[in-house]
């Protein structure tokens, strides 16, 4: 039998009541009513926010005390050489809030990816309300000629780095030229700098102002811009603006003492290098390894609120390093720690009432946001398996809608998520904006989600027969059709939550009760992305999709664009599509080749997908880049399930002091409920903690 919490289900039966928070969570469909996202290709005064528009003058601007003794102790000049002419003004949740105290983290994630993404400074282009909006950040404007082929970002004069140097489009060219165009440095032109088969070129009009020309319109510039915390994530490729100032006398090209780039790799890392400038609200002092990080607010952070007071309010953050979530929830109820997003959100829901019976004691406010999962823990056989037999099976889609009839939701969603989510064959994010745009949108978003949700394990039988996956040696388990063993193995993370290895726990016993013959293989998280990478993977598992806010900011789940999804090799391939790797090494076998890939057949579904998402990515009207969004999810509905979900857009614990300002509690605020699950979405900086302060400091 599988373990269950008593005291977690009566707390989540409590919190069910609840229905400002998990009134989304339970529906059978996302809501109807949603508005779209914000027009981007408005120029600078357009789109910049009301907010900044009528922000105080410069000499109205206030600052924190601890910044205003280091301007009379002659240490810092005074703010209005400090911040930019137009400053960013972020919105308030509750109030104007008060300066001063310490944000104490305690985090499982020692590679600083946790705290980047509280941390939007460089991102030029920040999501807001859930995706439904855009607004300017480290760029004031930005603005479109009518076929998207030319974009043109406006910059805020006078920003500077946290080290006082200035801040201009040089430190974005310094990323282009001599990191992503660089042969020998190990950084590519992201997907959304191409278009046309062709990278963008970028033209300096002056220091503030960038112009971006690409060979075919590229209608979701602006999007792709926001995504990520820009110059934040080490493991993505996502970086855009460095500081060229700093970094320059690590590189190769304008320094006789380096002839590699790796003293240049690990510098340009604020994490782990706290001499490194920043565009943040605070800025590293100091790191050590594996142990903590210390952060103090950014003097030249380039942010107000709406009364003028230079953003951040609290003074520093300390990030300790912890070994695992118990450790990081001990923290939380005993009331040290001001905020939790993550990890919070990664706890499991039958935490839950041990962060309930804290509420008092710790003086607690316990949440429960939208997570946004379209499948919750997932799995996806790999489409591309090496072995050619279990290919041939893995894209029989008769067996794969036979794996998902065999799994029992119902079992899933009472024990892994306490009567949570909705069931779901596994879709985009529920909060996409295509579903709840228009009525076809929601037809096919309800298509798709009950594809194969339905847990029919005598269906499931019959699918895995016609497919000819039968038992054909007597021994009790199915075998591949040419009568050799059939073992379905689940590859999963061995850090792995146990929100993932519980249902992975179910799977195998669902799986097993129909003949397939199942085990589960967790292995190191390093080791799983290289065999992901390597198309080494049987079956994954311990996984979600969740990103957005449309499909095609981060088409990755439901197109194959890279090797690190359903169909690693051919990802693969159309990753080097219109780069120098395109057409080589066809002599060699598709898992010998660098990196492993393959052309997938003519009448594939997934030539089908490219030849639609290359359409789409570069078609200008809106209208009808959703109707090709619509086929899109149409080849899925006919060809998949090519991802198997469970139980979509399950609330998430996310963690606040009662006397913590500004922390978003309704669901207005945030925009759709929360959206706490996709790196996409940037959370938690997307709630922009710059502005959360200690409602009563002694």
């Amino acid at each position: 039998m599988l373990p269950r919490s008593t005291r977690g289900l009566w707390w989540v039966s409590l919190v069910l009541v609840l229905g400002l928070v998990l009134s989304a969570c339970q529906q059978a469909a996302p809501p109807a009513e949603q508005p779209a996202p914000e027009e981007a290709a408005a120029p600078p005064e357009e789109a910049a926010p009301a907010a900044e528009e009528e922000a105080a003058p410069a000499e109205a601007i206030r600052e924190a005390p601890m910044l205003r003794e280091k301007v009379l102790a002659g240490e810092l000049p005074p703010l209005e050489e400090r911040i930019p002419k137009e400053p960013y003004v972020i919105p308030v949740f509750e109030s104007i809030g008060k300066y001063g105290g310490t944000w104490r983290r305690f985090d499982t994630d020692k590679n600083g990816n946790h705290l980047a993404m509280a941390m939007y400074g460089h991102s030029p282009i920040h999501w807001v309300r859930d995706g439904l909006d855009k607004r300017p950040g480290l760029a004031k404007g930005w603005e479109s000629n009518e076929d998207k082929t030319e974009w043109i970002l406006y910059f805020r004069e006078g920003t500077k780095w946290s080290d006082g140097e200035p801040f201009t489009v040089d430190d974005i060219l310094f990323w282009w030229e001599d990191m992503a165009l660089n042969p020998d440095f190990p950084e590519s032109p992201p997907d959304w700098m191409i278009a046309g088969g062709k990278t963008a070129e970028l033209e300096k009009i002056d220091d503030y102002t960038l112009k971006f020309t690409f060979a075919a319109p590229a209608p979701l510039f602006p999007d792709r811009l926001a995504m990520w915390p820009n110059s934040g994530v080490p493991d993505r490729s996502e970086t855009f603006v460095v500081p060229k100032h700093y970094l320059m006398q690590f590189h190769p090209k304008y320094s006789d003492e380096y002839d590699t780039y790796e003293v240049f790799d690990e510098k340009r890392l604020w994490q782990i290098n706290p001499e490194r400038p920043v565009l943040n609200a605070w800025m590293p002092v100091l790191y050590e390894p594996g142990t903590r990080m210390i952060l103090e607010r950014n003097p030249y952070y380039y942010a107000v609120d709406p009364e003028g007071n230079q953003l951040p309010y609290w003074d520093r953050v300390e990030v300790t390093f912890v070994e695992d979530l118990e450790v990081s929830k001990l923290k939380v109820i005993n009331g040290e720690q001001a905020f939790c997003g993550r990890p919070c959100k990664y706890q499991p829901l039958s935490e839950l009432s041990v962060f309930k019976d804290a509420e008092e004691r710790a003086n607690l406010n316990v949440m429960l946001w939208d997570g946004g999962s379209g499948t919750g823990s997932l799995v996806y056989p790999n489409y591309t398996h090496p072995d050619p037999e279990k290919r041939a099976v893995y894209q029989d889609k008769r067996f794969r809608r036979a794996l998902s009839h065999a799994i029992d939701r119902d079992k899933i969603q009472k024990v892994v998520y306490f009567g949570t989510g909705f069931k779901t064959t596994g879709t985009m994010s529920p909060k996409a904006i295509e579903y709840n745009r228009t009525e076809e949108g929601r037809r096919l978003f309800e298509q798709w989600r009950d594809l194969a949700v339905e847990y029919d394990p005598e269906k499931a039988k019959a699918l895995l027969d016609e497919a000819g996956v039968v038992d054909q040696d007597g021994d009790g388990w199915r075998d591949l059709p040419s009568g050799k063993e059939l073992v379905l193995r689940i590859d999963i993370s061995a850090n792995a939550s146990r929100e993932h290895t519980l249902t992975d726990e179910i799977i195998k016993e669902n799986w097993e009760a129909v003949g397939l013959k199942t085990i589960i293989n967790p292995v190191p998280s390093e080791q799983i992305t290289v065999m992901q990478e390597g198309n080494q993977i049987d079956i994954r598992g311990g996984w979600e999709v969740g990103d957005g806010p449309n499909h095609l900011v981060y088409p990755q789940w439901v197109v194959p664009i890279g090797n690190h999804r359903w169909a690693p090799l051919y990802g693969a391939w159309y990753a080097t599509l219109g780069t120098p790797k395109e057409g080589t090494e066809l002599d060699k076998d598709p898992m010998d080749r660098n990196p492993p890939r393959e052309e997938p057949p003519p009448d594939n579904p997934v030539t089908r997908l490219w030849a639609i998402y290359d359409q789409a990515k570069i078609e200008p009207d809106d209208e009808k880049r959703e109707q090709l969004v619509f086929e899109i999810m149409k080849v899925h509905i006919e060809e998949g399930p090519f991802f198997i979900g469970t139980v979509a857009n399950i609330p998430t614990i996310v963690v606040a002091q009662r006397n913590v300002g500004n922390v978003p509690t309704t669901r207005e605020q945030l925009g759709t409920g929360g959206f706490t699950n996709p790196w996409i979405m940037v959370y938690f900086g997307a709630v922009f903690p710059e502005q959360f302060y200690y409602k009563d400091m002694e």
